[in-house]
């Protein structure tokens, strides 16, 4: 007479069913007979300390019609397998990691000077003999990635699919600062990205910060663009707003809005000026496309001409050294 196996009885679920499923192609749904085999974790007992762990054993489910018997053990920071082998669940800070910043070039309008901006910004971190990678994400025009030597490419989207090619940037902030001139138009796209992935935190953890040089044309609509950006972003990202007088000789009514007035006392950011270059040697290092320091030493500038050059990269320097913000 052949041996016959019991049937395992079926007893009433508990309170606290896996909260998920299992379905493959090989696999049979797991059903109310899989359940935790353990006594509910009173919220009360546990520990206030942060520390705590829910420790989960003998969880049975059927797998093809076999009963298939898993220790589980669960925590805030690690989870064990069979083999007693660690696995960190959540990063935990590196204080060995040198800091490093994420500057992002902004000002969401077009023709605002954020470019020529980041040519002087990029100028200054070479001349102060800083470590840091440029990064051109404006895919249009690319200016920068023309000047200067080994420029990463990347850009933002509002596609999920092509998430990974502004995800870029953050990981070159692991070796050196990055230096991002974005293009016209991509607020919502770049502020999506930091806060959806928790950047701002993310970055904490691993002493990366970002700063965001917002380049203003004195225009209200885009002290508008800078105040928004204070709104999503003030909390956790450090704000410096540029008054270009290159495009704007009178800021006094902007420094007088109200709206500017009380979202400097909350967010405290740093006003900066950035003086105009002069118009016949900013037509000049365009049409040669060359950069501030070789027009210093290119022959079609005449001495008073390299001496401007000189005056105004000292004037810009200054301003940027005074901010204290790039190391």
């Amino acid at each position: 007479m052949a041996f016959r196996q019991p049937k395992r009885k079926r007893g009433r679920p508990r309170k606290n069913p896996l909260p998920f499923n299992v379905v493959s192609e090989t696999m049979q749904p797991i059903r109310e007979t899989s359940y935790l085999h353990q006594e509910q974790v009173e919220a009360d007992s546990l520990p206030k300390d942060g520390n705590s762990k829910l420790e989960v054993e003998d969880w049975e489910r059927e797998l093809n019609g076999n009963e298939v018997q898993v220790d589980i053990h669960l925590s805030n920071s690690t989870l064990d397998d069979s083999n007693n082998t660690t696995i960190p669940l959540f990063s935990q800070k590196d204080d060995s990691k040198k800091p490093t910043a994420i500057h992002i070039i902004d000002s969401e309008k077009g023709g605002a000077g954020k470019s020529f901006f980041s040519r002087v910004f990029i100028e200054y971190c070479a001349f102060k003999d800083l470590n840091f990678t440029i990064v051109d994400a404006d895919t249009s025009n690319q200016d920068i990635a023309k000047l200067y030597d080994d420029v990463e490419l990347a850009f933002f989207s509002d596609d999920e699919n092509k998430a990974k090619f502004a995800d870029k940037i953050f990981d070159l902030a692991f070796e050196k600062s990055v230096i991002v001139n974005l293009p016209a138009q991509v607020y919502s796209n770049v502020t999506n990205w930091i806060k959806h992935n928790n950047l701002t935190e993310l970055g904490k953890e691993n002493s990366i910060s970002f700063i965001k040089w917002f380049v203003c044309t004195g225009g209200v609509d885009s002290v508008n663009f800078f105040l928004k950006s204070l709104e999503d972003l003030g909390d956790d990202i450090t704000h410096v707003f540029i008054k270009n007088f290159g495009l704007c000789d009178e800021w006094n009514y902007i420094e007088q809005m109200p709206e500017f007035v009380a979202a400097q006392e909350k967010y405290k950011f740093i006003v900066m000026e950035f003086p105009r270059f002069p118009f016949w040697e900013r037509n000049m290092v365009d049409r040669l496309e060359i950069t501030f320091e070789s027009a210093i030493s290119h022959p079609e500038f005449k001495a008073v001409s390299k001496q401007r050059v000189k005056n105004y990269l000292k004037q810009i320097y200054t301003a940027l050294a005074a901010t204290e913000l790039i190391q």
